[in-house]
């Protein structure tokens, strides 16, 4: 027991050092910023949209581009085979005519049936395929992309206006041959600003976005170990994603990709960069539930798994020392560590045996974590992501009680995701249930696409025959304006 002791102890040790390292370099590397680079020719970007069963998300995905101050770029949503009113609904949307359209054949992916043109916005196109998974989807939009810059974005990912600007301004650098946005958690972007007004397990998330995003993925970009470009708003060289055979069918495509993207930087570009862009914003829709939030991050940790097992051989010659020892300690040692001072807990409690050890590792770990999440809401503010006043106060309150609550959860989706891992021989994708009811602009979009889209809703009639015969008429009216409600909404 003893030797598990000094083990763990060891490796707690190594997890605080680096913690510290991330909490002070990225105080001192990251520098006020609030420019917005218009003077740079506008290169050439195609956003690539996968849409499975989208259909609740779609019309506020389509909001945030008609809001982009960004002329030159082309925007391809993938149908990948929905079972839902999502192709209907961007018919309404878009006025969708069927052009012919030839790819560039570089990629593999199931066939796509037709390929259509927005009559009302002529830089949108819609592909209608077969259903592959979200890599597949990926890699037909990237056949079809005319943009040397390709874009990938989670359906429920809303862009800010300036996001293609600070994309342009950092691929300007011909180094640099992939990179990843700051991606925010839009459930707490209210009246136009950001919020830390929610339910807990949404707070929980933005902490977590905030210290993955400012901290750790700023420090790991200036040290070229970033590992995984988010799938909700990364940036590609076009060149680089056709040589890397574009995504492969795993539940970590995001991370896979990257991984690839660093072994070419050490094969093929050695001057190559990937890099972390936190100018470019954009907000998607978080879990909201316990269940849906399991869903996502155990998926994650297979997802991680996943991907070190493609590279598992040769892996420090094909990605590099640097590279594969901070995946380690940023990926897991963190979740080891979580395991091992919640076992040393447990242990001391019904022991009797190193209590005070115990509290001083829990103390030392709970002060430099809070310190940590506080600290990434003040960098953000570097970047104009700023916060009310009272909201850092709240922030830091939060901090200490999710510590004892929600923090608890992160040794458990590790430990579960990776036993899982082991012993499942069938890994899903497990999609998660959207509300769509996130949103960043005061101000609608052109009446055009509102007006558009007014043929697909019911009327109050409609819905009321659409319910239990066996409610009143009253019961049923009341039911009817409810949802009538909700679909405005």
């Amino acid at each position: 027991m003893n030797t598990l002791i000094i083990l763990g102890l060891v490796l707690w040790a190594i997890f605080f050092s680096i913690q510290l390292m991330y909490l002070i370099l990225a105080f001192h590397m990251s520098k006020k910023d609030l420019t917005v680079r218009k003077d740079i020719p506008e290169k050439k970007m195609s956003i690539l949209v996968p849409a499975y069963n989208e259909a609740m998300v779609l019309k506020g995905c389509m909001s945030g581009y008609q809001n982009l101050d960004y002329q030159n770029f082309e925007l391809i949503i993938i149908n990948d085979g929905s079972s839902d009113e999502s192709m209907d609904l961007l018919h309404h949307l878009l006025k969708l005519e069927q052009v012919e359209s030839l790819p560039h054949n570089k990629l593999s992916y199931n066939p796509v049936h037709a390929v259509f043109s927005s009559a009302l916005y002529p830089n949108v196109k819609v592909l209608d395929k077969v259903n592959g998974g979200k890599a597949d989807a990926l890699n037909a939009g990237a056949d079809y992309a005319t943009g040397d810059i390709i874009i990938t974005l989670d359906a429920d990912s809303i862009l800010q206006k300036d996001a293609l600007i600070h994309i342009n301004e950092a691929m300007n650098d011909p180094k640099v041959i992939a990179g990843g946005g700051m991606v925010h958690v839009g459930q707490m972007y209210q009246d136009a600003k950001p919020s830390f007004k929610g339910k807990g397990l949404i707070r929980y998330q933005l902490s977590d976005y905030m210290l993955s995003f400012y901290i750790k993925r700023f420090v790991q970009s200036r040290f070229g170990v970033v590992s995984v470009v988010s799938g909700a708003f990364g940036a590609f060289r076009s060149y680089a994603l056709f040589q890397a055979g574009g995504y492969k069918k795993t539940i970590g495509e995001d991370m896979e990709i990257t991984l690839h993207m660093q072994q070419l930087i050490k094969t093929h570009y050695t001057d190559g960069k990937l890099v972390f862009i936190p100018k470019a914003e954009c907000y998607t829709e978080v879990p909201s539930s316990y269940n849906n939030l399991k869903k996502q991050r155990i998926r994650w940790q297979k997802g991680f798994l996943d991907s070190l097992t493609i590279y598992r051989k040769a892996c420090v010659k094909n990605l590099g020392f640097k590279l594969v020892f901070f995946i380690f300690i940023d990926s897991l040692l963190p979740g080891a560590v979580g395991v091992f001072t919640t076992l040393l807990l447990l242990w001391s409690i019904f022991q009797g045996q190193f209590i005070l050890l115990t509290l001083i590792l829990l103390a030392l770990t709970a002060t430099l974590q809070i310190a940590q999440r506080i600290s990434s809401y003040f960098v953000s503010r570097r970047y104009g992501h700023l916060y009310a006043r009272g909201d850092y106060l709240k922030v830091f309150l939060f901090s200490g009680i999710e510590l004892i609550t929600y923090r608890l959860l992160d040794s458990y989706f590790f430990l579960y995701g990776s036993i899982a891992f082991i012993f499942q021989k069938n890994h899903q994708w497990n999609k998660l249930e959207r509300t769509g009811l996130v949103s960043i602009y005061s101000n609608e979009p052109e009446t055009a696409l509102l007006d558009s889209v007014l043929p697909f809703k019911k009327t109050l009639e409609d819905i009321q025959n659409d319910f239990n015969p066996l409610l009143t008429p009253q019961e049923n009216s009341a039911e009817a304006e409810l949802a009538i409600g909700r679909e405005i909404n």
